[in-house]
């Protein structure tokens, strides 16, 4: 068995609820906690001011973590792991694509916005981070894999998105090559947990099913960024959805509200409420 708990997302889970813990912080980020017989590891650090105080209320000490996985380098989700290194009194096994430290911008108008690292990786490494990188799919620990590159195959989840990378000749589009999902290996089958699936969960399920052939996918949970994607889009993800058969689904973050909406009503058995505080065994 497989506890996942929600350590830090948009929203916070209500706290009368029995597998809910009361007194969490909300921010716009992502942060999972993984608990099994791989030990603890961590699914992203969120943006940075809610992480640590979050980990405190859920009792859960810096140096318990056996290591961190990042899924892109996007700052909602890589900004927490300075604070949290400078929580530990020993090295950190961090697993990462190379790729996450190049400098990223949301363009807004005509207004360029840093969103990327903040902290270079010879900073993090002086703060106690051992990098792990690698491009295609690994395994930390067992029981848990990283896809690498997720290729782009699916025509319908190519859409344009206001992302930039500094590259060789100035700004250019971000494809976010550096993302990765993170498949759990649970009893009952496989759980998909996303950062925010820029690549597009159908992208990322055929990514799972090479690595993993033969294996059923049982449910996904993080970011799906359906917002504004496209109604077409949206309806492809739930029936990709529907033909895995899925008994468990838990999305939010990036996903959108509608689309959050959408998808709770396509699975009214299945889907749960991804907030912070929430917990699952999975």
């Amino acid at each position: 068995m497989v506890k996942l708990t929600i350590v830090v997302e948009n929203t916070v889970a209500m706290p009368f609820l029995p597998e809910v813990k009361a007194g969490m912080l909300a921010e716009h980020g992502l942060a999972v906690l993984i608990e099994g017989e791989m030990g603890r590891w961590l699914y992203d650090t969120g943006r940075g001011s809610a992480l640590a105080p979050n980990l405190k209320t859920l009792g859960v000490e810096a140096d318990s973590l056996e290591g961190v996985i990042l899924s892109h380098g996007h700052l909602d989700h890589v900004s927490g792991l300075t604070d949290l290194l400078k929580a530990r009194t020993k090295p950190l096994p961090v697993y990462v694509h190379p790729g996450i430290f190049v400098r990223r911008f949301n363009k807004v108008g005509e207004e360029l916005r840093p969103v990327g690292t903040k902290t270079s990786q010879a900073e993090l490494e002086a703060l106690g981070a051992c990098f792990h990188f690698n491009e295609e799919a690994t395994s930390p620990a067992p029981g848990l894999w990283l896809t690498g590159e997720i290729p782009r195959r699916n025509p319908v989840e190519t859409i344009r998105e206001p992302f930039f990378v500094e590259g060789g000749q100035g700004l250019e589009p971000d494809l976010i090559w550096d993302e990765q999902a993170l498949v759990i290996e649970g009893d009952k089958g496989l759980l998909v947990l996303t950062g925010c699936a820029h690549a597009g969960i159908v992208n990322i399920l055929t990514r799972v099913k090479e690595i993993l052939p033969d294996r059923k996918i049982r449910g996904v949970m993080g970011g799906l960024h359906l917002l504004n994607a496209g109604r077409q889009r949206l309806e492809l993800t739930i029936e990709t959805l529907r033909a895995e058969e899925v008994e468990f689904v838990a999305v939010g973050h990036c996903t959108g509200f509608r689309e959050t909406a959408a998808i709770a009503e396509a699975f009214p058995q299945s889907f749960k409420g991804m907030n912070a505080g929430a917990s699952f065994e999975v």
